[in-house]
C-alpha cells in the first residue's frame, strides 16, 4: 500500500502533477463533443486549465488563460463559441495567436511567444481525445499499448449521451481510482444498485488484463430476483454489437475510467484532482449505438431515465464512503492491506510508485507471483 501521507499532503500532489500528469497523455474530450467548428471542452484540475477546441475541423489544445491579462477564456465545461476572451475581446486562431485585438496598434506585435496561448499536443484514439502538456515522449498509441485498439473498439459502440456532470468529492484522486478498480465493496456499498438491480458484485474479479500502467477486468453478473422480467424488457437490445454478461471496466492511467454494463450502457469517468483532498469526478453516460423503432425509442428513453438515476445513486454511494476514507487515512498511522480481488489496485500502486520514483513507462514491473497468489500487500511492500 502507499503511505497514508500520499493521500493528503499538498507537496505529494505537486509531485504527482509534475511527474504523472504534465508529461503523460491526459484524457480531454470525446470526439462528438468537438464535432462542429468552434465546439470546445474545458478540462480543469490543480494548476491546469485546458481548452480543447475545434478550428474548422482541426482540434487544438491550449491553456485556457488569456495571454493579455489572465482571464479564463472559455467558460463552463463545454460549449460552442469562438476562442475569444470576454474581458478585452482578444480572439485567438488555431495557432493560439490573437488575430483579433481591439486597438491592436497599441501593442507590440513582434513578440509572438508572449502573445500566443500556451499550446499542448493533441492525439486521438477512436472517439477519445487526449492532450499532453509537456511535449516529448511516447505517442498516444505507444502510451496506451494494448489498450489502444480496445479504446478504439469500445468507443465505436457508444450511442447518444444520456447524462453528464461533475460531482465534487472531498477525497484524494487516488481513492477514486482505487475504488473503481475493485468490486469487493459492491456487495456492501451498492447492495440495492449494483447487486439487486444489475446482478453485479456477488462474484469475484475475472479476465484481468495489464499493460504498462493500464488495466481492465470483468466483474461477472449473477441472476437477479427479477431476471426473466429484466431480460424480456431488454430483448429489443439483443442486436447490439457489444455483448458480455458482466461489468467490464478499463482504467487508463492515471485517472480515466471507461466501463460497459453488458454493452447496454457505457460510462466514462474522469477523476480531476482539485487539491490533495478534493477531486472533481466528471462523468458521461451513454446508451448503446442502435437503430431503434419509435416504440423501441420510447422504451429506451425509459431505460435511460432509470439508468441515469442508478448511475448517480452509485456515485453518491461511493462518494459518501470515499469522503469517510479520506478522513480515516489522515488519521491512520500505518498503511492498509489489499486482497486478491484488489489485484488491479496493486498494479496501480506498483505503476504509480515506479513512475513517481523516476522509472520509465517501459520499465513498470509486471504483476508477480505474490499478487497472483493473493498477497498483493507483500508484493507492494517489496
Amino acid at each position: 500500500m502507499l503511505p497514508c501521507a500520499n493521500y493528503y499532503r499538498p507537496e505529494i500532489l505537486a509531485d504527482e502533477l509534475d511527474t504523472l500528469f504534465d508529461p503523460l497523455w491526459q484524457f480531454g474530450a470525446l470526439a462528438g463533443e468537438l464535432d462542429a467548428d468552434r465546439d470546445f471542452v474545458c478540462v480543469d484540475y490543480k494548476n491546469t486549465a485546458t481548452v480543447l477546441q475545434n478550428f474548422r475541423g482541426e482540434i487544438r489544445a491550449f491553456a485556457n488563460v488569456c495571454s493579455h491579462r489572465f482571464n479564463r477564456i472559455q467558460p463552463g465545461e463545454r460549449g460552442n463559441r469562438p476562442l475569444m476572451c470576454a474581458y478585452h475581446g482578444w480572439s485567438f486562431d488555431s495557432t493560439g495567436f490573437p488575430h483579433g485585438m481591439p486597438r491592436r496598434d497599441g501593442f507590440a506585435l513582434d513578440d509572438r511567444e508572449r502573445l500566443c496561448l500556451t499550446g499542448y499536443e493533441v492525439e486521438t484514439c477512436g472517439i477519445f481525445v487526449f492532450f499532453r502538456k509537456r511535449s516529448g515522449g511516447p505517442s498516444l498509441c505507444e502510451y496506451l499499448g494494448a489498450f489502444y485498439p480496445l479504446l478504439e473498439q469500445i468507443g465505436s459502440y457508444f450511442g447518444p449521451e444520456i447524462d453528464t456532470g461533475t460531482i465534487s468529492h472531498a477525497a484524494n484522486w487516488k481513492l477514486l481510482v482505487e475504488n473503481v478498480l475493485e468490486c469487493y465493496h459492491c456487495s456492501v456499498v451498492h447492495q440495492d444498485t449494483f447487486v439487486k438491480t444489475l446482478g453485479i458484485g456477488r462474484a469475484g474479479i475475472e479476465q484481468e488484463q495489464f499493460d504498462g500502467p493500464h488495466s481492465s477486468s470483468h466483474f461477472p453478473r449473477t441472476a437477479t430476483a427479477g431476471e426473466a422480467r429484466r431480460q424480456k424488457a431488454l430483448a429489443y437490445l439483443d442486436t447490439r454489437a457489444f455483448t458480455h454478461d458482466s461489468f467490464f471496466h478499463i482504467h487508463i492511467f492515471p485517472n480515466l475510467f471507461i466501463s460497459s454494463t453488458q454493452g447496454l450502457s457505457f460510462y466514462v469517468g474522469h477523476a480531476l484532482p482539485l487539491s490533495a483532498s478534493e477531486t472533481g469526478l466528471r462523468f458521461r453516460l451513454f446508451e448503446p449505438k442502435l437503430d431503434l423503432t419509435r416504440a423501441q425509442r420510447a422504451a429506451q428513453d425509459l431505460i435511460n431515465q432509470s439508468g441515469k438515476a442508478l448511475g448517480r445513486a452509485v456515485i453518491d454511494e461511493d462518494r459518501a464512503i470515499l469522503e469517510n476514507v479520506q478522513r480515516g487515512v489522515e488519521l491512520s498511522e500505518k498503511p492498509g492491506v489489499i486482497g486478491r480481488d484488489e489485484i488491479r489496485i496493486a498494479a496501480f500502486m506498483r505503476a504509480y510508485t515506479h513512475l513517481m520514483d523516476g522509472g520509465s513507462l517501459s520499465g513498470i514491473p509486471p504483476i508477480d507471483d505474490h499478487v497472483a497468489a493473493g498477497d498483493p500487500a507483500r508484493s507492494i511492500a517489496e
